[in-house]
């Protein structure tokens, strides 16, 4: 997914947490604002997944990673307000800025 999209944001989240949803909602709020990003989510919790995880450094959903050009830029841990998650975002697009 990551290394066929210029832009990707992978949402890293489990069922048992309860920011989550927020997270999601704040993600689909901003997906609009940003067409040349792709999104994903990533489930954090089945087994076959825990490498992964520790690929990323996940310590706990919700967690967002950042890729431009299939390579990790940033990532964050934590619900995130929307007008931090829009800043965010706009850094994976505008890393001058």
């Amino acid at each position: 997914f990551v290394a066929s999209n210029p832009f990707a944001v992978v949402h890293c989240w489990a069922v048992w947490n309860g920011y989550d949803h927020q997270m999601r909602s704040a993600l689909a709020d901003q997906m609009p604002h940003f067409p040349q990003i792709a999104f994903a989510e990533f489930d954090v919790d089945p087994p076959d997944h825990h490498d992964i995880c520790r690929e990323l450094n996940v310590h706990g959903p919700p967690f967002l990673a950042l890729y431009r050009h299939g390579v990790l830029v940033t990532s964050r841990v934590g619900l995130m307000d929307r007008a931090d998650l829009r800043a965010f975002l706009d850094g994976l697009l505008n890393p001058a800025a």
